[in-house]
């Protein structure tokens, strides 16, 4: 159904997407490992604009006042309208191309700079019965990441008529502050600390078609002109509670990745860019199974926890998306050490032959770098801020170990110093539960009380 409209121009942002967390992004192969990611017919990865402009268009949630200018943003499909509401989107998005792609290099030389081009990684995963504390059969999986550092190509078209011009404006102020302030993750397990991007050095051109230099400019593609976006961005704050903790490692910890080199020790601490981190996969396993058993223990229903981390039941083909996100965390500043294990024969009290492993832990020392913890909820509700405090309490105290090889004792870590914040605006901070006020104190407490007394 063609537009009646009158066009009156176009604005273009330019900029580049840097990946601040690995990011998965599936193409529904295998061939690699368990999850490939999505590359193009050359083999490079790349960041599709349908997945770039859906998590863009859900972000964005606006009432319901807006909703025909929205659908004139966004466009419409025939699902969600009719055949006589349907609507092409005022907005483009190109595909997200590496920064050192042809198009994208002033050179014309992809290979000139080979260290940009994005590092493609596999990782481990294993699956833990959380009744057992142990890993399931047939648990072990793997999966591509793109390793953070990547930078990518971002390119937005959008279209001006003669109505709703002003909304428009106001929605790319909000995208690129969301984007700017590190409020959009792209791609799978997001929830995990995955998929953490941030626009930088973007530029903004606007083309006027009633003046007749910018009909010229446009037909010629001539992008000498910079121009900025004279309006305000839309308010997304979401109700949130934010836990960020200081934690020193108070013996030794691993998460655990394995070497397929010969020459290395069969396993060592898992590494992101050649650094140690804390993987978001690892803690958030460990904090599920935490809150799993407080739960449990204090009597309360099932729903509380698929309400916080989510579900997947596959028999029933049932997916829900859990609230809480936990970030990906680097750990500096802590020596690997090789240690050497063997594997005893209860029975005999001898060694069983060929069990012999090596392992590279990371281990503690005296003043050791803090590592920062950090735990969000969105829209979240009162008991569910309680049951975090209580896992909180649990890791602080040491009492919730993390990582692989608990049971010799590895993977304790205690606490230095707390900031919560509620909404993004209130801060509660302390270094000792002893130092809290009693306004603070009575506040977090009334998050406890609410995962107590629901019914």
């Amino acid at each position: 159904m063609p537009d009646s409209r009158t066009l009156k121009g176009k604005i273009i942002i330019e900029g580049t997407i840097e990946l601040l967390s690995p990011v998965i992004i599936g193409s529904g192969k295998n061939e690699n490992s368990d999850i490939d990611v999505l590359r193009d017919s050359e083999g490079k990865v790349y960041i599709p604009a349908t997945s770039f402009t859906g998590v863009l268009r859900h972000a964005i949630k606006l009432d319901s006042t807006y909703k025909d200018k929205l659908e004139h943003f966004w466009g419409t499909s025939k699902e969600e309208n009719n055949p006589q509401r349907l609507r092409q989107s005022a907005i483009r998005i190109d595909d997200l191309l590496p920064n050192n792609n042809p198009e994208n290099n002033p050179d014309k030389n992809p290979d000139k700079n080979p260290d940009k081009n994005p590092k493609v990684v596999i990782r481990d995963g294993v699956k833990i019965d959380n009744k057992k504390g142990i890993a399931e059969d047939e648990g072990k999986f793997d999966y591509e990441v793109i390793e953070p550092g990547a930078k990518f190509a971002l390119r937005i078209e959008v279209t001006l008529y003669d109505n709703d011009d002003d909304f428009k404006k106001q929605m790319l102020a909000t995208i690129i502050k969301l984007l700017e302030n590190e409020r959009i993750s792209i791609g799978a397990k997001t929830n995990s600390g995955f998929g953490r991007i941030r626009l930088t050095d973007y530029k903004i051109y606007t083309f006027d078609f009633t003046k007749k230099e910018d009909v010229l400019r446009w037909l010629k593609q001539d992008f000498s002109v910079l121009s900025t976006i004279s309006a305000y961005p839309f308010k997304i704050d979401p109700r949130t509670f934010t836990i960020s903790a200081d934690f020193v490692i108070k013996n030794s910890l691993i998460v655990r990745s394995y070497n397929f080199d010969p020459n290395e020790p069969d396993i060592e601490h898992i590494k992101s860019n050649c650094k140690t981190v804390l993987p978001g996969t690892s803690l958030k396993g460990t904090i599920r199974a935490r809150a799993e058993r407080i739960v449990k223990t204090l009597g309360k229903p099932e729903i509380v926890i698929t309400d916080l981390f989510g579900e997947v039941d596959e028999k029933e083909k049932i997916a829900k998306k859990g609230k809480i996100t936990v970030e990906e965390t680097l750990i500096d500043g802590y020596p690997e050490e090789v240690q050497t294990r063997i594997k005893i024969d209860r029975f005999t009290g001898g060694t069983i032959e060929s069990a012999l492993l090596e392992t590279k832990p990371l281990f503690s020392q005296k003043n050791g770098k803090v590592i920062n913890l950090k735990i969000s909820i969105r829209d979240y509700k009162a008991h569910e801020a309680g049951l975090m405090l209580l896992v909180l309490k649990d890791l602080w105290t040491a009492d919730l170990p993390i990582g692989g090889e608990k049971a010799i004792g590895r993977g304790v870590i205690e606490g230095k110093q707390a900031e919560i914040k509620l909404d993004g605006e209130e801060s509660i901070k302390f270094e000792k539960i002893s130092d809290l006020t009693e306004v603070d104190k009575n506040k977090l407490q009334s998050f406890v009380h609410a995962l107590a007394n629901l019914s």
